[in-house]
């Protein structure tokens, strides 16, 4: 049975046995688009289907429904992805269900805060595959508790190397790797880029140990 929700006033249906093996999945998205080809997907898999168009429809069926797994969109009308990421992991109720981020927001930052806030994986859209999506749904409905982490490091750089004196001079720093604030000598932050793939690739910038500001 697939129950969709895409009217300001949503009906459901009262609480019944699911009659599924592998779950309950909420698609919690406001494009009709995404949401079709993902329920087709899951579906196919024999996962049973809710959907929601924006955040306060998507926040009541998470209340009513407890599905076991929610792909949640940050861009969405009324209450964004942030505000119902809070919500879920606030509420006794449902801070246990497993949440995977699936946004077009692939900036570092938004990933960071993401995570931060309680999500167990974030992908971006355009740059995995539903199948793909449907392998991190598998894995975290296996283990619940599996939250992706972070990692970043942080290199020093060797400012007499060739390398270094050549990237210099392509940025414009006349100046070399100086804090343009205090000074110090600058050191390149290496961070996961969620918008290629986890583990893999890195977005770099440079960064002062000082007084920690980016540039």
């Amino acid at each position: 049975m697939e129950l969709t929700i895409e009217s300001a006033t949503p009906i459901f249906a009262p609480a019944v046995a699911r009659k599924i093996q592998k779950g309950l999945i909420l698609i919690l998205e406001d494009q009709r688009g995404f949401r079709r080809v993902y329920r087709d997907v899951l579906e196919q898999d024999g996962y049973q289907v809710l959907e929601a168009a924006n955040g306060e429809e998507g926040w009541e069926a998470i209340l009513t429904q407890k599905p076991d797994l929610v792909l949640l969109d940050l861009g969405l009308p009324l209450l964004d992805g942030f505000q119902v990421l809070e919500k879920i992991r606030r509420s006794e109720q449902t801070k246990n269900i497993p949440v995977i981020v699936f946004s077009v927001l692939g900036e570092p930052r938004d990933v960071k805060k993401a995570i931060e806030m309680g999500a167990n994986d974030y992908s971006v859209k355009g740059f995995y595959t539903p199948r793909q999506i449907l392998g991190k749904i598998r894995g975290l409905l296996k283990d619940p508790t599996h939250k992706s982490h972070l990692t970043s490091y942080r290199l020093v750089l060797d400012q007499e190397r060739k390398s270094a004196l050549r990237l210099g001079d392509d940025l414009g720093l006349q100046g070399g790797f100086k804090c343009p604030s205090c000074d110090a000598d600058m050191e390149v932050d290496f961070f996961p880029d969620y918008a290629r793939a986890d583990g893999h690739w890195f977005a770099a910038r440079f960064a002062c140990p000082s007084c920690e500001k980016p540039f």
